[in-house]
C-alpha cells in the first residue's frame, strides 16, 4: 500500500498581494538564423489515432537543452544529423551550429516511427534513439561551445524491440556503491497496441481491453552497466499506463522512478523475475488434491497434449498471460499464477496455440516426439486429472464452478458506489528494488509543464495551484526522510493564464525562474517576467506620487516572422529560443 505524502507550498514563495501583469511595449531583440539541415518533423500515420499518439508526436520538443552546459542546446535534423548550437554565438552574424553526430539510419522508410530523441544522461555521456527500435549509448566528451570532439557511440541495441517505435523521456547515470562500475538508467516511452504489449500478467489488471483501451502507453525502465570500459544489458522492467503519461524520471541514485499520470497503472514485465503472483504454496495444493479437486484437465493424442482450465465466464483473452515454451507452460489469471512448470516432454511452440471460449481455456501442445506417451503433465505437479477426450473433461467443469476451486473475481460483482473515479492524476515514486508503489499523492492542479534541474537530479514540473504556477522538485533517494517533492519556486498567476491560451503548445521557464514564456503553435509567444526579474527594460514611476517603483511583474507579447509551426522551446536565463523546421529564432530576453 502506497504511503500517502502531500505537496505543501513554502508560504514565503507565495504572493497574496500580486495585482496583475502590466503590458510592456518595449521591443526585445530577436535573432533569426536559417538552419543548416531542416529540422526533423514526423507524423503519425494512419494507424496512430490514438489521443497518446497525438500527444506523443505533436508535443514533441525538438530543442534539447544540457543540463551540464547552459551554453548549448541541440536540435535532430531531418537527416539525423545531432546539431550543437553555440549560444553565444547568436547575436552574431555568423552563428555555431557544428554537427556533432550521425545517427545511424538502418531503414529508408521511417513511417510510424517516433522523432528521434536525444538525453544527457551524464557530463559525457548521452542516449540517442533514431526513433525506431535502435537505442544509442554515445560519448560525447565535454558539451561546451568550444570543444569540437566528434562524439562515438558505445553501444547500439534493439532491446526495445525492433523497428518498435520509442522516445526517451530521461536517463541518468550513477555510480555504484562499490564505486566499481557505473549503472545508466534510460526511460522509454512507447505506445503500443493491447496485442503486442509484452506481458507477464494479464493486462486486464489494470482495466484494458480491445474497446475501452487499444493503445496502451508503455514505459521502458532499461538498464546498463559499465564495467571496464565496457557496456553491457543490466535489467529492462516495463509499466503498462493504459490512460496515458503525464511525467516521467529517474530519481538519484536510480533505484526508483517519480511518475505523474492517471491510475490505474503498474508492473507488467521484469527480465529479472516474473512480477506475477506465484503459484499457491504446496499446502493449499496438498488441499486440492485430497478433495479431489482438480486446477486442470489434460488428455493427449499420438500427435498433441490438450489442457483445459476452466474460469469465470465474463473472461477475456486479455485476463490471461499464456507462456508456451518447449518444454515449459505457464498460465496466468490478471496477477496470479494458475499453472507454470517443466513439461513432460519437449514440445514444438511453433505449431502449438491457446484458444478461449465461454471461460474455458484449451492450450494444444504438439509434441515433438509422437511416439512418447505422458505420464503425467507438469513436473511435480499432482493437481492435474487426465482423462480420455474432451468430454470427459466437460465432466470435471461442473466441480470446478460449483466453488471447487478458489473464487475468481467477476466483475458483476461492482457496484456503482465501487466504481474508482478516473479523472485524478497522481504523481507516484515506484521502487526498482520491490516492484511497488511506495508514495502516492493526489494531484489538486493540472499539470503545466517539466523544466530541466539542475545536474544529476530528476526534472522539476510546474503544477496548478489556485491561479499560480508552482514549481516542484521530485526528492532523491540519499536524503534520510521520507520521499516528496520541494515547493521551489512561483510563477504568479501562470495557471490562470495559460487555461486562457487555446493555441499553446509549448510552456517554458528558465532555471532561474525570473520569466514563463506561452509559445503558440504558430506566430505568437506570450512572455510573463516575474516581478524579481532584475531586467526590467525600463524605470517605472507612480504617477500620483511621483513615487519610483522597483521591479514589477510585466508580459510581452511577440509576433514571430515565420509562417512555419512552432516545433521547439527552450529558456534559458538569457535566451528564449524558438524552432520551426527552418529557422531558429533567438530572443534577447534578460541582459543580464
Amino acid at each position: 500500500m502506497e504511503q500517502l505524502f502531500e505537496l505543501r507550498p513554502r508560504k514565503d514563495l507565495l504572493d497574496p498581494t500580486f495585482e496583475g501583469y502590466k503590458l510592456s511595449l518595449d521591443s526585445l531583440p530577436v535573432y533569426k538564423h536559417e538552419v543548416p539541415v531542416a529540422v526533423e518533423h514526423l507524423k503519425p500515420n494512419e494507424e496512430q489515432f490514438s489521443f497518446q499518439h497525438v500527444k506523443t508526436f505533436g508535443l514533441h520538443n525538438h530543442l534539447i537543452d544540457d543540463p551540464w552546459s547552459d551554453e548549448v542546446a541541440f536540435f535532430i535534423s531531418k537527416d539525423l544529423q545531432i546539431f550543437k548550437i553555440n549560444l553565444h554565438s547568436l547575436v552574431s552574424q555568423s552563428p555555431e551550429f557544428n554537427s556533432v553526430w550521425q545517427i545511424p539510419r538502418y531503414l529508408e522508410s521511417r513511417d510510424g516511427w517516433f522523432n528521434a530523441s536525444l538525453s544527457f544522461a551524464g557530463p559525457e555521456l548521452a542516449v540517442v534513439t533514431d526513433g525506431g527500435g535502435v537505442l544509442h549509448i554515445v560519448d560525447t566528451g565535454v558539451r561546451t561551445p568550444t570543444n569540437s570532439h566528434l562524439w562515438q557511440a558505445k553501444l547500439s541495441s534493439e532491446v526495445l524491440g525492433k523497428s518498435d517505435p520509442f522516445k526517451i523521456t530521461h536517463s541518468m547515470l550513477n555510480a555504484t556503491e562499490s564505486n566499481q562500475s557505473e549503472t545508466l538508467s534510460i526511460l522509454a516511452l512507447k505506445v503500443e497496441s493491447i496485442d503486442k504489449v509484452e506481458s507477464q500478467i494479464a493486462l486486464s489488471v489494470f482495466g484494458c481491453s480491445e474497446k475501452e483501451t487499444p493503445f496502451i502507453s508503455c514505459l521502458e525502465w532499461v538498464q546498463y552497466e559499465h564495467v571496464d570500459g565496457h557496456w553491457s544489458f543490466k535489467q529492462l522492467k516495463r509499466l503498462a499506463i493504459p490512460h496515458g503519461l503525464d511525467y516521467a524520471s529517474v530519481l538519484s541514485p536510480g533505484k526508483a522512478l517519480c511518475l505523474i499520470a492517471r491510475e490505474p497503472l503498474g508492473i507488467v514485465f521484469d527480465s529479472n523475475k516474473d512480477v506475477a503472483a506465484p503459484l499457491a504454496n504446496s499446502e493449499m495444493m496438498q488441499d486440492e488434491i485430497e478433495t479431489k479437486i482438480f486446477a486442470y484437465t489434460w488428455t493427449e493424442s499420438p500427435e498433441e497434449v490438450t489442457v483445459w482450465m476452466t474460469f469465470d465466464k465474463q473472461t477475456s483473452k486479455h485476463d490471461l498471460v499464456v507462456k508456451i515454451e518447449s518444454q515449459a507452460l505457464k498460465v496466468v489469471y490478471k496477477n496470479q499464477t494458475y499453472l507454470v512448470g517443466e513439461l513432460a516432454h519437449p514440445i514444438s511452440v511453433g505449431s502449438s496455440t491457446w484458444t478461449l471460449s465461454d471461460g474455458k481455456l484449451e492450450v494444444i501442445l504438439s509434441k515433438v516426439d509422437k511416439s512418447l506417451s505422458w505420464n503425467h503433465l507438469i513436473q511435480s505437479d499432482l493437481r492435474g486429472r487426465k482423462v480420455l477426450d474432451a468430454e470427459t473433461a466437460a465432466d470435471y467443469e461442473s466441480q470446478a464452478e460449483s466453488g471447487g476451486r478458489p473464487p475468481v473475481f467477476s466483475s458483476e460483482q461492482l457496484e456503482e458506489c465501487d466504481d474508482m473515479p478516473m479523472d485524478e492524476s497522481c504523481i507516484f515514486r515506484f521502487d526498482g528494488e520491490t516492484n511497488e508503489f511506495t508514495h502516492k499523492a493526489i494531484l489538486s492542479g493540472q499539470l503545466l509543464f517539466f523544466t530541466q534541474s539542475a545536474p544529476g537530479l530528476a526534472p522539476a514540473f510546474c503544477l496548478r495551484h489556485d491561479v499560480d504556477g508552482l514549481i516542484w522538485q521530485p526528492m532523491g533517494d540519499e536524503l534520510e526522510q521520507s520521499w516528496g517533492c520541494l515547493h521551489t519556486a512561483a510563477l504568479q498567476a501562470l495557471g490562470y493564464i495559460q487555461a486562457s491560451k487555446e493555441q499553446r503548445k509549448f510552456t517554458v521557464a528558465p532555471p532561474n525562474m525570473t520569466y514563463a514564456a506561452l509559445c503558440d503553435a504558430f506566430s505568437h509567444v506570450y512572455i510573463y517576467r516575474q516581478s524579481n526579474c532584475t531586467s526590467t527594460g525600463v524605470e517605472m514611476v507612480h504617477r500620483p506620487t511621483g513615487r519610483r517603483v522597483g521591479n514589477i511583474a510585466r508580459q510581452q507579447v511577440l509576433n514571430i516572422d515565420s509562417s512555419e509551426e512552432c516545433l521547439g522551446a527552450l529558456a534559458t536565463n538569457s535566451f528564449l529560443l524558438l524552432l520551426t523546421s527552418s529557422s531558429l529564432f533567438a530572443i534577447r530576453v534578460n541582459s543580464d
